[in-house]
């Protein structure tokens, strides 16, 4: 049975340092970005499967028992900042009743920005293993001032569900439609953003927050936002004609939450 794991024992690895010790929960996304309730939660295989009809509650919104209280603390402070204000600004377009340009610019920190995503992909995973992504990230995130690597790619669309999707470590045609060419992808969705990393230049026309970043952390720039850009809720990883999709262990961890119906 594959069933929604995010957390381990209490005391254990950690997903960012690796060091033994008693480990916390990380709200993914960022608690202070986004409003916080009770989810029903399932795995994406569930959702893909006839097993659809079993959740799991978190009364407070989706979180991983996976990284210690000092790495915690370090993302609160140094990168939860960065993400849950950008995401509060956009939501608030979005929620507007305004007519809006077609693209609007918010500003921010991209180099923190694309490091919060990264850390809190990374927490939000109830194994340890040595994928990739893992090994050459953990040190990334870990040192605010750390260059951007070269293959990493942050794609980014608005997102107006009230669903939360995490997907780690999948693949899928890096262009829908396109079975010549595979690329890896990990995946965040909640209210008022999705974004999807990859080492693939194949990006469906979507922008890429990496082309707003420099060698200085601390940068600032305008972000440029499509409000006529949207989606499904569960695009692009919907298995249909165009596009399949592989998974390993870690979609065990892999998380797809609605609010709980009350």
């Amino acid at each position: 049975m594959h069933y929604v794991k995010h957390k381990r024992e209490r005391f254990g690895k950690c997903n960012i340092c690796l060091k033994e010790a008693s480990l916390t929960w990380d709200h993914v996304p960022p608690r202070s970005g986004i409003e916080l309730s009770a989810v029903e939660m399932q795995t994406v295989l569930q959702r893909f499967t006839a097993n659809n009809n079993k959740f799991l509650i978190s009364q407070n919104g989706v979180k991983y028992r996976t990284i210690c209280k000092s790495c915690n603390e370090f993302l609160g402070s140094t990168y939860d900042k960065v993400m849950n204000e950008f995401s509060r600004t956009l939501g608030k377009y979005l929620k507007s009743t305004l007519i809006l340009p077609k693209i609007i610019n918010i500003k921010t920190k991209p180099n923190l920005l694309v490091k919060g995503i990264i850390a809190h992909l990374i927490s939000a995973k109830s194994e340890i293993d040595e994928v990739t992504f893992d090994k050459i990230f953990r040190e990334f995130i870990s040192n605010k001032n750390a260059s951007i690597p070269e293959d990493l790619h942050i794609y980014y669309w608005i997102y107006p569900y009230n669903n939360i999707i995490v997907i780690r470590d999948f693949m899928m045609p890096s262009i829908r439609g396109n079975f010549k060419e595979f690329s890896f992808f990990h995946l965040l969705k909640f209210f008022p953003i999705a974004y999807l990393v990859s080492d693939s230049k194949a990006n469906e026309n979507l922008p890429d927050l990496i082309k707003y970043c420099n060698s200085d952390c601390d940068f600032e720039s305008d972000i440029q936002i499509n409000l006529e850009r949207v989606e499904s809720y569960n695009w692009p990883e919907i298995v249909e004609d165009g596009n399949v999709f592989f998974g390993g262990k870690s979609i065990e961890s892999s998380v797809i939450a609605k609010p709980k119906i009350k």
